[in-house]
């Protein structure tokens, strides 16, 4: 599968990394430093390359927009029509500070994404996973993580799933888009857990159920 990582910061390369590992082309993209996206490119085997955002999306069937919040509206503008593309929208709403979240309870980072990407069909996904899980790998945790990620396309959540799993996680479908409401108060819970409590960041989720009778 072609994918287009727009952003370079720790999600951006760790999700890259992920998939280039499980065999996925990949294109990185959108960074202030060129020779950052050139190390990412050569790290990542011969099917990794770097280009500009409208060249990184052009040929890719998947997405992935992991940029800070205040940079969402400039990276959109920067790669053009994203009509029919599968978009994997990684950010959470914060503010510049990182300190809380600008958008909420009637509307969410996810629902103002495909506002703004027409035409694209936005699936929320990776928001609640730490980047030194993914870098890690879910094999660091005594069960299976799952990854939380809600859209209203359903070709677009199979194969999102599908790259779910690909990198060793367990796809936990959350609904429809305007769920994006609740997984994005659902990571700064992640992230106290993670960074804030003196332990490890390779933090996961798992949500079980009871089993058939």
């Amino acid at each position: 599968m072609q994918i287009a990582i727009l952003g370079s910061g720790t999600m951006g390369s760790a999700l890259g990394t992920s998939f280039a590992k499980a065999g996925h082309a990949v294109t990185f993209s959108y960074s202030r430093d060129p020779q950052k996206l050139a190390r990412l490119a050569k790290r990542n085997g011969p099917r990794a390359r770097t280009a500009a955002p409208a060249d990184a999306v052009r040929g890719a069937t998947v997405v992935v927009l992991t940029v800070h919040w205040q940079q969402v509206p400039q990276v959109l503008k920067l790669v053009g029509s994203l009509r029919g593309k599968t978009l994997i929208d990684v950010t959470n709403p914060m503010s510049p500070s990182d300190e809380k979240l600008v958008v909420g309870l009637r509307s969410s980072g996810g629902e103002t994404v495909a506002r703004r990407a027409r035409g694209a069909r936005v699936v929320k996904a990776f928001n609640t996973v730490p980047a030194e899980l993914l870098r890690a790998g879910p094999r660091v945790l005594v069960e299976r993580p799952g990854v939380c990620f809600c859209g209203d396309d359903r070709k677009a959540k199979r194969l999102v799933a599908r790259l779910i799993r690909d990198i060793g996680f367990e796809p936990v479908d959350c609904g429809k888009l305007t769920n994006a409401r609740f997984l994005e108060p659902l990571a700064l819970l992640v992230a106290e857990l993670a960074y804030y409590q003196g332990r490890r960041p390779e933090v996961g989720l798992r949500f079980l159920r009871p089993g058939r009778k």
